[in-house]
């Protein structure tokens, strides 16, 4: 397992999701942008991004962040377009955050959610990530506007000060769901329905 993480509990998708939509769900951006995308909700547009993993399947755990400035600049960028369209097919979900921040800093800085979360991060915050058993490696799943902050800080010399340690939810995957779950680029994830597969092992 990653370094830096510290076990807490056994939680289920349920909660997950519940404590995502507490937040980011009662967003009105959040909401009009889902919207945009022709969902009719919030939670229409992210309930099936959560089955294209077959999120509620899966058993899940919190982990406490302990070192988050050295540790959340590592998460590889999940299955997105709009964060794997700065690298080629080929490279999808090998680069993490810290990457995107070094390769494209003038797109991250002039990305105004990561501008707003420097100045208001939030002081209890909660990320969704797949771990990749046989990398032993973290691909982020939600929070990636907050992980590019949190980079974009570290990277600029000034990393952000913590009160309260962020958590990570996170399931695990083997080598096979793992290259599943890359197949979904360059398709948007938004339309996967008909070929997924099971992510269930």
């Amino acid at each position: 397992m990653i370094k830096n993480l510290v076990h807490k509990s056994k939680i289920t998708w349920t909660g997950i999701f519940a404590s995502w939509q507490s937040h980011e769900g009662q967003d009105p951006a959040w909401q009009a942008l889902a919207r945009e995308k022709g969902w009719e909700s919030w939670a229409a547009w992210r309930e099936n991004q959560a089955d294209a993993i077959d999120a509620e399947k899966r058993e899940w755990h919190i982990y406490e962040i302990t070192h988050p400035n050295e540790t959340i600049p590592t998460f590889l960028m999940g299955p997105f377009r709009g964060w794997q369209r700065h690298y080629p097919k080929e490279e999808a979900h090998t680069h993490s955050v810290a990457d995107l921040v070094h390769d494209h800093t003038g797109w991250v800085q002039e990305n105004a959610r990561v501008h707003l979360l420097q100045d208001h991060f939030p002081e209890r915050t909660q990320f969704i990530g797949v771990y990749a058993e046989e990398e032993d490696a973290i691909i982020l799943f939600e929070g990636h506007h907050r992980a590019a902050a949190v980079a974009l800080q570290v990277h600029d010399g000034d990393p952000l000060s913590f009160f309260t340690p962020p958590t990570i939810a996170l399931t695990e995957m083997t080598a096979e769901k793992i290259r599943h779950l890359r197949s979904l680029l360059p398709e948007d994830i938004l339309k996967v329905q008909v070929k997924r597969a099971t992510l269930s092992g």
